[in-house]
């Protein structure tokens, strides 16, 4: 079969079309119980989700995928400082968190030194 960048193209729309980039968070350890709203992994901005036990990362599609921070705070939920960073690639899986954050947001590269 010869490829044309017409080919190209349509298979990028493809991917394109079946990427996910939102996170939802549960209260369970196992990505069942209770999950919240998407959250875009590329949006840095802080929202609050007290009490929550996993996280769903999503797939994103992309297995050239850079890296991604999930940033922890422990008390206060307006993300001021790092207690817990969580470094990962969007490949689609479910990660137990201790329940200990207030609040979180996602960066994109590794995560920093904890700060609080």
């Amino acid at each position: 079969m010869r490829f044309t960048f017409a080919n190209i193209f349509a298979f990028g729309l493809i991917g394109t079309a079946v990427a996910d980039n939102f996170a939802n968070f549960f209260s369970d350890e196992d990505c069942n119980e209770d999950g919240s709203i998407g959250f875009d992994i590329n949006n840095p901005g802080c929202f609050a989700q007290s009490g929550r036990h996993s996280v769903y990362i999503p797939n994103n599609g992309n297995p050239f995928s850079y890296q991604h921070c999930l940033v922890q705070t422990y008390d206060s939920g307006e993300c001021n400082c790092q207690n817990a960073g969580y470094d990962f690639g969007a490949s689609g899986y479910c990660h137990k968190l201790d329940g200990k954050a207030k609040s979180y947001r996602f960066i994109s590269g590794f995560c920093d030194d904890n700060n609080c």
